[in-house]
């Protein structure tokens, strides 16, 4: 493309396990409600899935009899959105360089700046469960949270990304009969400040 050879860094492919990550080590203790004594602890399985496939799978089994694929609490996250950031441009001039050898240098021009946005989806049975997930991640993001990760190694530098919370949303399902399984829903949006790279040069 533009007279380039193909090249692929995988970030968008390196942000997406970033961000699962994050969340990939929530744990959730149920206790007794009369004695306080904690009587099993899980952690919380993740999942790449859009919300409409998740709530899908709720529906086609409400009661969760099943006992594949989807057993709550779950988090599924999904990316929502992709935009150009103008406020952190950098000189379109300035180059990252790394010696590959003593007598060659391997370079690209800086970074441009995007906006990766995604939704972080929380599904549980019960009101408890949900807020006690969304708990241990709130107090994290203030409202960032950023992390230090080698997006490009042959540029031979860590760069820190911040992960920005936007909104929380939740979701309780009403309707239906009394014998009908009532789930949870906790929407968390995020940003995520990454920056995408060109070609060696």
């Amino acid at each position: 493309m533009l007279g380039n050879s193909p090249f692929y860094h995988q970030l968008t492919r390196k942000a997406v396990v970033l961000f699962g990550r994050l969340f990939d080590d929530i744990t959730l203790v149920r206790k007794n409600s009369q004695t306080g004594k904690e009587m099993n602890r899980f952690q919380v399985p993740i999942v790449y899935s859009p919300k409409e496939k998740m709530v899908t799978r709720l529906f086609s089994d409400p009661d969760l009899l099943k006992t594949v694929q989807v057993i709550l609490p779950r988090m599924g996250f999904e990316i929502t959105g992709v935009s150009y950031d103008a406020t952190r441009k950098q000189n379109s001039l300035l180059k990252a360089a790394k010696a590959n050898t003593a007598t060659h240098v391997n370079s690209m021009y800086m970074g441009v700046p995007y906006d990766i946005t995604f939704a972080l989806n929380i599904y549980a049975r019960n009101i408890d469960d949900g807020t006690q997930i969304v708990e241990q991640i709130l107090p994290f993001f203030n409202p960032d949270f950023t992390v230090s990760a080698n997006m490009v190694p042959d540029l031979g530098f860590l760069k820190d990304i911040p992960v920005i919370l936007n909104s929380v949303t939740n979701n309780i399902e009403y309707e239906g009969n009394f014998d009908s399984v009532r789930y949870v829903n906790w929407t968390l949006n995020f940003t995520m400040k990454m920056y995408y790279y060109g070609p060696k040069i």
